[in-house]
C-alpha cells in the first residue's frame, strides 16, 4: 500500500512461507468468513482523495477504516484509537523512510463496527501505529484488508460508493453469465506469487512487457519502467507530466491491457523502486500498480476463487 511515498510492511516474527511459482489454481476448499454473513453483503464507501474508507467504530470511538486490499490481514487497529487496552508485541513493521514500529495483538476488543456490521468480543486483533495514514484523515481507525472477505467475491463500485460481497458456494459459479451483462467489457485472469492479496497480470504494450498488480490502497497508482522504455513512451506521447512542471506524476494515454480494454491513467507515480516487490516476489523491471486511477473508471468484480477480475463499464 502506497501512501504519500510511505509504504507499510508488517514484518511479523513468524515469517510467511516463500513460494516462487506463479499460481492461478482454484482452491478446492472455500474459506469461511469471520466477518461477513449472508449471500450478498453491501458496505458503503467514502473516497478521501484517492483512498476508499468505511465508517466504523472501535469501542465507541467513531472513525474511518481504510479499505486496502494490499493488506493481507482482515482488521488492523490504529493503536492510538485503542489506548489503555491490554496488548502484546508480536512483531515489527517499518515504512520505506526507515521508521520502525511495533506490531501489536489485542487479546480482546469489546466491540468493532464496520459499516453496519457489529462484532463483539473479537479476539486476537492486530494493530499498530497508523500515524502516517493521518496524512489522509485524522479519523482513521485502522485498515480493513483482503482477508476480511475470505470466502466471498467482491465488486468495487466507486460510482455508487459501495462494496458488494458475494458468497462463494460449492458447485455454484457466481459469474458464469457475466459476459452477457450489458455493461461487460472484459475479464482479466490473474495469478499470484507469494501473496494471494496481490492479483497480477501480464501486459505487453508498445513491445514492452509489463507486470501489473491491483491494490485499492495504492493511491492513484504507480509504475516503474526502465529508462530506455520511459524515454520511448514519452517520445511517442504515451506519457506526459501530470502537472505543468516536471515531477514524478504522469498521465498514461491509450494503455492497452487486452484486446477489449484500453485505458487512460492519470497521476501515476513514477518510482525508482518499490519495497513491496520483494515480499510479492516481483523481479520484473517494468511494473504498474493499478489503483484509484484505474478502479475509479470502471466497476470491477474480483472473483478470488477463480482468480479473474471482470471489468464493467461504470454505469
Amino acid at each position: 500500500m502506497k501512501i504519500l511515498n510511505f509504504l507499510l510492511f508488517i514484518a511479523l516474527t513468524t515469517a510467511y512461507g516463500c513460494y516462487a511459482q506463479e499460481t492461478n489454481s482454484t482452491k478446492a476448499i472455500i474459506k469461511e468468513s469471520t466477518y461477513l454473513k449472508g449471500d450478498v453483503v453491501k458496505i458503503p464507501l467514502a473516497i478521501i482523495r484517492d483512498w476508499p474508507f468505511i465508517d466504523g467504530e472501535v469501542n465507541g470511538v467513531k472513525g474511518l477504516w481504510m479499505f486496502d486490499t494490499g493488506n493481507s490481514g482482515s482488521l488492523q487497529l490504529h493503536s492510538k484509537k485503542v489506548s489503555g487496552i491490554e496488548s502484546k508485541t508480536i512483531g515489527q513493521g517499518f515504512v520505506s523512510s526507515g521508521q520502525k514500529f511495533e506490531v501489536l495483538e489485542y487479546p480482546v476488543i469489546d466491540q468493532i463496527k464496520v459499516g453496519d456490521n457489529i462484532y463483539k468480543s473479537l479476539k486476537n486483533v492486530r494493530g499498530n501505529n497508523y500515524d502516517f495514514l493521518e496524512q489522509i484523515t485524522t479519523e482513521v481507525l485502522g485498515q480493513i484488508g483482503f482477508s476480511f472477505f475470505d470466502g466471498y467475491d467482491m465488486k468495487i463500485d466507486y460510482l455508487r460508493s459501495e462494496l458488494t460481497f458475494y458468497k462463494q458456494k460449492q458447485d455454484v459459479e457466481n459469474w458464469k453469465d457475466i459476459k452477457k451483462h450489458k455493461n461487460y467489457i472484459t475479464s482479466l485472469p490473474y495469478f499470484t506469487r507469494r501473496l494471494d492479496n496481490h492479483p497480477i497480470i501480464r501486459i505487453r504494450h508498445k513491445g514492452i512487457d509489463f507486470l501489473a498488480s491491483f491494490d485499492t490502497g495504492g493511491g492513484k497508482g504507480s509504475f516503474i519502467v526502465e529508462d530506455s522504455n520511459f524515454n520511448k513512451l514519452k517520445k511517442e506521447g504515451d506519457l506526459e507530466n501530470f502537472y505543468d512542471e516536471p515531477g514524478t506524476l504522469y498521465n498514461w494515454y491509450n494503455f492497452k491491457i487486452d484486446e477489449r480494454l484500453t485505458v487512460n491513467l492519470y497521476g501515476m507515480d513514477k518510482e525508482d523502486s518499490d519495497p513491496a516487490h520483494k515480499p510479492m516476489q516481483i523481479t520484473e523491471k517494468n511494473t504498474l500498480t493499478f489503483a484509484h486511477s484505474f478502479l475509479s473508471q470502471y466497476i470491477t468484480i474480483w472473483d478470488t476463487r477463480n482468480k479473474v477480475i471482470h471489468v464493467l463499464e461504470k454505469k
